[in-house]
């Protein structure tokens, strides 16, 4: 069966073409749409802006403590504030490295790029 639309990006005006042939011309470079499904975001977004990408594993102690007094959380919502991409992943594998499909407990699914969009702080509510 032939559709005339779009599997995976698109454009906003459906008279566009833009985003899906910047997509097809990315999988050519890399081989095909599956490795860019495999692929890492950092790489993408350096590829895509020229720009540099910076990864924290938030299991890492140096991270740990960043996170845990609050310093990682200040960092990045200054980046986000200065114009850079932000994007989060949950890594999950199993003991053969494979990617497992699933959701983590805060309901972020496993082993996909989540761009942020927005950040802002919430206020305290442990005290209702």
């Amino acid at each position: 069966m032939t559709t005339k639309t779009p599997l995976y990006g698109y454009c906003a005006e459906p008279q566009e073409f833009w985003v899906p042939l910047i997509e097809k011309a990315y999988a050519k470079l890399h081989g095909n749409y599956e490795i860019l499904n495999e692929g890492q975001i950092g790489e993408a977004l350096v590829d895509m802006t020229g720009g540099v990408a910076e990864k924290y594993d938030l299991s890492k102690p140096e991270i740990k403590a960043a996170v845990d007094s609050g310093q990682f959380w200040k960092d990045l919502k200054k980046s986000h504030t200065q114009g850079f991409l932000v994007v989060c992943e949950n890594v999950v594998e199993d003991e053969d490295g494979r990617p497992v499909e699933g959701f983590g407990v805060k309901g972020i699914q496993f082993n996909r790029a989540q761009g942020i969009h927005k950040m802002a702080d919430l206020p305290d509510i442990s005290n209702l």
